[in-house]
């Protein structure tokens, strides 16, 4: 598959289909032992070396199932971690970031409509506040690439109304490619504009997505 700059693409698949598996190659986190992929022109297959993982990784964000937020930090520590790539010094370590990443951390806050949170501890907000959360770290990480695993998982209505509004916005805004895993197939039409089906490691269909996407896939992975 090649998936082109800008474009929202949604993974579908039944557990175990290989979706995350393949959000973790993307970023790296995953080793590819067969076969190749190539992420904005670094060849992945069997890449180990440190260096060039890390140049990588600053260059694709990822909203987690997990969140993998820090609840006893304040909001805006867990969004400050976003930069941590461009800072990798003892100072960000103990939490000391320069002014201008400061107040790109405050304007990430403000863009998902967080900026009341900054100085709460994280632990204390609700789920889908701290997957607002969550995308403001990876807006303060500003790379070309965002990807989200299942990110309206656990949410009621109105929150993935939100997160799905923030997300899609915040593509079309920065003109990054999102990548994101999907499990309710109705929200297709909201999150994303192609469909990649998986089972069982491989891919089964690779479709654009319209109002009727979502009964095919269905019909395609009984």
């Amino acid at each position: 598959m090649t998936i082109a700059p800008g474009e929202r693409v949604a993974l579908v698949g039944h557990n175990g289909a290989g979706k995350s598996t393949l959000l973790r190659a993307l970023s790296g986190f995953s080793t590819v032992t067969r076969g190749s992929l190539r992420v904005l022109d670094t060849d992945m297959s069997g890449v180990r070396n440190a260096r060039i993982l890390r140049r990588l990784r600053r260059r694709v964000a990822q909203v987690h199932q997990g969140l993998h937020l820090v609840g006893r930090l304040t909001v805006i520590e867990n969004v400050l971690v976003g930069a941590a790539a461009r800072h990798p010094s003892p100072l960000s370590w103990f939490r000391c970031w320069p002014d201008p990443e400061r107040r790109q951390a405050h304007a990430a806050l403000s863009r998902v409509g967080m900026a009341w949170a900054a100085s709460r501890r994280t632990d204390s907000l609700s789920g889908g506040e701290r997957q607002k959360v969550a995308i403001a770290r990876a807006l303060q990480q500003d790379a070309p690439i965002l990807l989200a695993d299942e990110p309206t998982a656990s949410l009621d209505a109105d929150a993935a109304d939100e997160v799905i509004g923030l997300l899609t916005g915040v593509a079309a805004e920065r003109r990054v490619t999102l990548i994101c895993v999907v499990h309710d197939l109705d929200l297709l039409p909201r999150l994303a504009e192609r469909a990649i089906a998986l089972r069982r490691g491989v891919m089964v269909a690779d479709v654009p997505v319209t109002d009727h996407t979502s009964g095919e896939l269905r019909g395609l992975l009984k």
